[in-house]
């Protein structure tokens, strides 16, 4: 029963305007200060601040919190959700911070639906998250892949191609029946 040919692959990244927004903005807002003090300290050699640390130290500080920026934007625009439905299952990838592949069997599902759903109320966001309703793997919408396990486990996938996910589902359910 094995498939190697996706019925489904979808890849999916954080991309939204008001995130890029609020991701520079936290840069600018974080670097734009230290960027200018340390400049200031270096040029003029007049101490920068009320209790003023050694060029050695700003250098080090600078670094540092660029470095962690730095970290924290590859992280939120280089992580990628990655859905693929084949006829042995789904493979479910969220780089980089799920480590392993999430495959899920067929006979794992009792059942399945698409459909719309709320990702602040219904689960507390993006990304990876547990709630009341269950466990979720999204990165942007309100429209998700419901997984009802037969042990009672939930799991919603976000997708931005709902009737070609649907359709996926179908037929790998019906390979397995």
């Amino acid at each position: 029963m094995k498939s190697t040919h996706p019925y489904f692959k979808e890849e999916q990244r954080f991309n939204q305007w008001w995130l890029k927004l609020v991701m520079y903005l936290s840069v600018l807002v974080a670097l734009g200060p230290m960027y200018y003090g340390t400049i200031v300290q270096l040029s003029t050699g007049v101490s920068w601040g009320n209790k003023p640390a050694s060029n050695t130290s700003l250098l080090l500080i600078d670094l540092f919190v660029t470095l962690l920026m730095a970290g924290s934007m590859w992280l939120v625009f280089g992580s990628k959700l990655v859905t693929e439905i084949k006829g042995d299952g789904i493979h479910v990838r969220f780089k980089p911070f799920l480590r392993k592949e999430k495959f899920i069997l067929p006979e794992q599902i009792q059942r399945f639906e698409v459909m719309k759903y709320s990702p602040i109320t219904d689960y507390g966001g993006w990304g990876i998250k547990s709630g009341t309703k269950g466990k979720v793997l999204n990165v942007s919408g309100n429209i998700g892949l419901l997984l009802v396990f037969k042990d009672g486990k939930k799991l919603m996938i976000g997708t931005q191609r709902p009737e070609a996910i649907k359709r996926a589902m179908n037929k790998m359910m019906k390979r397995y029946e």
